[in-house]
């Protein structure tokens, strides 16, 4: 009997500490990507502001749009990009851009766009 509840408590403890340990390495994963995330966007936003004071607004602008297809490409292309939370909200942001700027979508990604529903 003495065997059982030694048994018993060993395997709560380890249950618990494994549990426990999980759920520390899980939160850091978490806190790691929203860091890396920050980062990025904080540079991201360094350039635009350079950029924008040094008067090359055209020049960000057409990058910006060229890197535009390669978003939906890449989007279409990887699922887990595609179980992403936001990727419709940004195919559909894309292709507002295209349609509110009067722009022609470009062949490669009209498909994949015009094959988004209308949401709003």
């Amino acid at each position: 009997m003495k065997n059982k509840i030694k048994f018993s408590l060993v395997f709560g403890a380890g249950f618990i500490l494994g549990a426990l340990t999980i759920f520390i390495i899980l939160g850091q994963i978490s806190y790691l990507t929203y860091r890396d995330f920050f980062m990025r966007s904080a540079k991201e936003q360094i350039f635009i502001a350079s950029e924008l004071r040094a008067n090359r607004q055209h020049d960000l602008r057409e990058r910006a749009e060229a890197n535009l297809p390669d978003i939906v490409l890449s989007i279409h292309k990887d699922r887990s990009l595609q179980n992403a939370p936001d990727a419709g909200s940004v195919l559909r942001g894309v292709r507002d851009f295209y349609e509110i700027n009067s722009l022609p979508i470009p062949e490669e990604i009209s498909g994949i766009l015009s094959g988004m529903p209308k949401d709003h």
